[in-house]
């Protein structure tokens, strides 16, 4: 059991430490707006902000982002950077 802060929010989950942090977000937290695509860091469905920065989470662990603070794009208004493509890793 991992308690990770995503969008302001406690989310206990059964995660192992080494998990990928995309595949715990969307299958197991259900925000689906952060998805697998690509599996190499290209394609950026599945980019989040992890303490306000841009990252990468189909090669992050569950275990690198304990104590961090998650937003996904189900938190962020539709003009963000991060939604309509201009912010860059």
């Amino acid at each position: 059991m991992v308690t990770l802060s995503i969008n302001d929010m406690d989310y206990h989950l059964e995660a192992e430490p080494n998990e990928l942090l995309v595949w715990v977000i969307h299958e197991k937290a259900g925000l689906t707006k952060t998805s697998f695509g690509c599996g190499i860091e290209m394609c950026g469905s599945c980019k989040v902000l992890i303490d306000g920065e841009i990252s990468i989470t189909c090669n992050k662990k569950v275990n690198d982002v304990i104590g961090k603070k998650i937003t996904t794009r189900e938190a962020l208004p539709d003009d963000h950077p991060l939604l309509t493509g201009t912010m860059t890793q």
